[in-house]
């Protein structure tokens, strides 16, 4: 690193800082300044600039760097401000009220939590969630697609149309992608090869990052960062031992804006596993094949999966969408999304474990065994296929299954609600909440299909 360009930095910034407080998040603003400068001149100086002339530039460059401090400082204050007032509760002989009535009011016309939007109980009604999750007035009582009125029971109908039925899964992949080639629209600041001979296990994690892996048409696992800012603080940091190459992030500035896209290209040649987090950005997987386990992390993002054919799958998504198509298990397939929905197009898994705690799982084609639980929200599914028993569990929504088979067991139950079979069905057992027989002359596997609150409906 250049002394001479560090020493001309840290006289322009401290010129800059001398009539700022000293505090924690100033000087790590400091500091971020100063590793992003000194990167900005270093290259000028490669190029045939002086010392001087590229300190210069980088500061015309970067702009007015006052007004990032009076930014930084004005969100402390507000900080302050935020943990010295807090919420202002005022209980009177009127009644009760949070933040004015914002967050809560409690009076003699009723109970309103965010002005009603959450909650609402007065003179007209309840509702919750706008309406949208309970709502219950003079008109009837209306529970997510279910609407009990002075017509009977009622639910609101999928008016999408069943696309064509699938052909063979392996038709589906586009054989001719070109995977050497894809536009970033930012500079392309670091890429690195590595050879696979020894690699056993692929580890990569980032925390604030779009990210896509791809195959490669060579016989080298090769990572390419695409950034906002040219600052090796900012690049991977890579490391071999023990069989597993491991890919994290780089340094992410608190202060100074940075976008980061990165391309992991997998090779062919590398049949092992890989395991991939990104903390808060989008993740997409396409056109990967011959890994014997994937396990992806998302924490803040949604997550696309397409055309992906390996023996093991495993996708984790606290809060964002899960999409799969085209995906082929041989073994185990798990997908787990806290906080989102779930859709698999054209997806098989041997044994697949698929949980949604607060959303929906949708798709079209849908084959393989194991079980399908979402605990508030819908389930509306296409099966293809069965290799083993299916069981599809809603603690608080439909479910909704439709079989593209001729011979099955099934076994269809709703706590509160009804359930629907299929009109071609023998059946054992038929009332209005609880229905079980089967389809075709010869089953051999059976499909479940259980609400607690909600209905159950075989096609």
């Amino acid at each position: 690193m250049n002394e001479k360009i560090i020493k001309l930095v840290n006289e322009k910034l401290n010129d800059i800082f001398e009539d700022y407080p000293k505090t924690a998040d100033i000087n790590e603003l400091a500091e971020e300044l100063q590793s992003d400068l000194v990167a900005s001149a270093e290259d000028k100086v490669s190029e045939g600039k002086s010392a001087e002339d590229a300190v210069k530039e980088s500061f015309v460059e970067f702009g007015d760097i006052t007004e990032l401090i009076d930014d930084v400082l004005s969100e402390n204050n507000d900080d302050s401000a935020a943990e010295d007032n807090g919420h202002r509760i005022d209980i009177n002989q009127s009644g009760i009220t949070i933040d004015g009535g914002d967050k809560l009011k409690i009076d003699k016309t009723g109970m309103f939590i965010n002005k009603g939007k959450s909650f609402k109980a007065d003179g007209s009604g309840v509702s919750i969630g706008d309406g949208k999750i309970f709502k219950a007035d003079e008109n009837g009582v209306k529970l997510g697609n279910m609407t009990i009125d002075g017509r009977g029971i009622n639910f609101d109908q999928n008016k999408e149309n069943v696309s064509e039925t699938f052909s063979k899964f392996d038709d589906q992949f586009d054989h001719s992608v070109d995977t050497e080639v894809y536009v970033e629209t930012l500079d392309l600041v670091n890429e690195q090869e590595f050879l696979v001979d020894d690699v056993e296990r692929l580890d990569i994690a980032y925390g604030s990052a779009t990210v896509r892996v791809l195959p490669s048409n060579g016989d080298k696992i090769i990572l390419r960062e695409y950034m906002s800012r040219n600052n090796p603080d900012y690049f991977a940091r890579t490391s071999f031992g023990s069989g597993t190459l491991r890919i994290n992030q780089g340094r992410y500035p608190r202060f100074l804006h940075l976008k980061i896209r990165v391309q992991i290209l997998i090779p062919s040649n590398f049949k092992n596993s890989m395991r991939i987090a990104n903390s808060s950005g989008q993740l997409y997987m396409n056109n990967i094949t011959g890994l014997d386990t994937i396990k992806a992390t998302i924490n803040s993002g949604n997550g696309y999966f397409k055309n992906i054919s390996v023996n093991n799958l495993s996708v984790s998504n606290h809060s964002g969408r899960i999409k799969l198509a085209n995906v082929k298990a041989n073994g185990d397939l798990q997908l787990d999304d806290h906080s989102g929905s779930l859709r698999v197009d054209n997806v098989f898994g041997s044994r697949f474990d698929i949980k949604a705690h607060s959303g929906s799982i949708r798709g079209e084609g849908l084959g393989g065994s194991g079980s399908l639980i979402t605990h508030s929200g819908t389930i509306a599914l296409n099966i293809t296929d069965l290799t083993g028993d299916i069981k599809a569990e809603s603690n608080s929504g439909t479910v909704k299954l439709t079989m593209l088979l001729n011979n099955y067991y099934f076994d269809l139950q709703a706590k509160n609600g009804i359930v629907k079979s299929p009109e071609n069905a023998i059946l054992k057992h038929d009332t209005v909440s609880f229905k079980d027989g089967q389809v075709g002359s010869d089953p051999m596997y059976k499909l479940e299909g259980k609400a607690s609150s909600g209905i159950v409906k075989l096609y």
